[in-house]
C-alpha cells in the first residue's frame, strides 16, 4: 500500500482535512471526525502490508472513513440507550425511595396524631389537611379563634417533641 513513510505522511497530508471535512458532514461532531480519520490512518499504517487497494488510495481512505464514521454512530446510539437505562433506573429507584420515604414519614405523623387530644387533633387536622382557615375552624366548630390558635399551638408543641427525630 505505502512503499515507504514518506509515502504514507504524503497520503496524510493530501487527505486529512478533506477526509475530516467528510466525516464531519456525517457526524456534525468535528472532534470526533478527527477522532474517525485519525482511526483511518492509524489502521492503515497498522495493516499497510496487508490491505490490497483496488480502485485507488483515494476512493479506499474515503470508503473507510465513511465506514468508520458508521461505526461510530452505532457506537455512540448503543452508548446513549444504555446511558438513557441506567439514568431511568436511578430515577425510578429514587422515585421508589423517595415515594419509601414519604410513607414512613406519614405513617410516624399519622403514629404521632394518635396523641394529641381529640379537638386538638380535629383543629390540627381541619387546618394542616383539609386547609381551613382558623375562622372557618372556629365557625364549623362553634368555637372561639383564641381557641383554634390555642389547640393548633398546643397540637405543633406536642407533635414536634413526638417527631423530633
Amino acid at each position: 500500500m505505502f512503499a515507504n513513510k514518506a509515502d504514507f505522511k504524503q497520503t496524510f497530508l493530501d487527505y486529512y482535512n478533506p477526509l475530516c471535512n467528510y466525516a464531519n458532514k456525517i457526524l456534525h461532531d468535528a472532534m470526533a471526525a478527527e477522532d474517525v480519520v485519525q482511526d483511518v490512518f492509524i489502521y492503515m499504517w497498522d495493516n499497510r502490508e496487508t490491505i490490497k487497494v483496488q480502485n485507488g488510495i483515494k476512493a479506499y481512505i474515503f470508503k473507510s472513513t465513511h465506514n468508520k464514521a458508521l461505526e461510530y454512530l452505532r457506537s455512540q446510539k448503543v452508548r446513549l440507550a444504555a446511558k438513557q437505562k441506567a439514568d431511568f433506573e436511578a430515577i425510578e429507584s429514587a422515585d421508589h425511595d423517595e415515594i419509601s420515604d414519604v410513607y414512613l414519614r406519614m405513617e410516624r405523623l399519622n403514629n404521632s396524631l394518635r396523641h394529641l387530644p381529640p379537638k386538638c387533633r380535629e383543629v390540627f387536622v381541619l387546618h394542616k389537611f383539609k386547609g381551613l382557615t382558623y375562622a372557618e375552624i372556629a365557625d364549623s366548630k362553634n368555637i372561639a379563634l383564641k381557641t383554634v390558635e390555642n389547640h393548633l399551638l398546643k397540637a405543633m408543641k406536642i407533635l414536634r417533641s413526638l417527631l423530633k427525630d
